[in-house]
């Protein structure tokens, strides 16, 4: 839903963890998953103002470890995802980071493999269980957006199918004739699983939604867990889960999906 941004600020100073989200949803009367978008989008926000200087340390991190500090306190003590701490100290030990969590299972048991797993078990938003939740909520926006088209018998063609055509930068959707929604002429369509504040917005339209609009004319941007009441774009419309029918099981279990465990 549009939020004004007094109520976004609010939220936002509010959540320091996933602990807070079920308290702060039902504060605010907002579905789970805005506020678990809105918490990641913090977390990100402080990872990049923090990464450089925590990872000019990482020696002394490895003599932590070794002295005996686990993983989840070291990251924690540094407010740095427990994920990103893993990476650093492997690159530390000079072990490559992408073949030991990939194969878990095969490396020997002992101390470090059960607190990667102990560590990336406990990160909610830069480990692979997280990655792959967060990708599993895009399949389903994009799932609920192509029933619609359909059942409106609107033609387009999908990003795969864009992609197979040799197109490089493609939206979701690109509709096979426009159609008028609120006054607009929309040509495409695309889907975002997550709350659509001013920095995700302004960093959407420098990678992707400028070009659609140069190449395409004025499109869609659904923001499925809402966004804050004065992000626009040249005219082009931005929407959220209310602009469908909110009757759909599969809308319902997106706004209620969590990406915590």
């Amino acid at each position: 839903m549009r939020m004004d941004i007094e109520t976004y600020n609010k939220i936002y100073e509010s959540l320091e963890s996933v602990d807070d989200v079920k308290n702060v949803s039902r504060q605010f009367s907002q579905p789970i998953g805005t506020i678990h978008s809105i918490l990641n989008q913090k977390t990100v926000t402080k990872v990049k103002r923090n990464f450089s200087r925590v990872k000019s340390k990482s020696p002394r991190h490895l003599k932590q470890w070794r002295k005996g500090k686990s993983i989840i306190e070291i990251a924690k003590k540094n407010d740095i995802p427990a994920t990103l701490m893993v990476s650093m100290l492997l690159k530390e030990m000079g072990i490559p980071k992408k073949g030991f969590i990939r194969n878990l299972e095969d490396q020997p048991d002992g101390r470090l493999k059960r607190e990667v797993i102990a560590a990336t078990e406990s990160d909610f938003f830069f480990s692979p269980k997280a990655h792959a939740l967060h990708a599993e909520k895009g399949e389903m926006g994009e799932s609920i957006l192509s029933e619609w088209l359909d059942e409106h018998e609107i033609t387009y063609r999908s990003e795969n199918d864009l992609r197979e055509e040799g197109f490089s930068k493609t939206p979701d959707f690109l509709l096979d004739s426009e159609i008028v929604i609120d006054g607009i002429d929309i040509f495409w369509i695309e889907s975002k699983a997550l709350f659509g504040d001013e920095k995700e917005h302004d960093y959407y339209i420098k990678k992707q939604f400028r070009e659609y609009e140069e190449k395409y004319g004025t499109g869609m941007i659904v923001y499925w867990y809402g966004y804050i009441d004065t992000l626009s774009y040249n005219g082009n419309l931005i929407k959220d889960y209310r602009f469908f029918d909110k009757n759909r099981d599969t809308i319902e279990e997106l706004l209620n999906f969590k990406t915590y465990w």
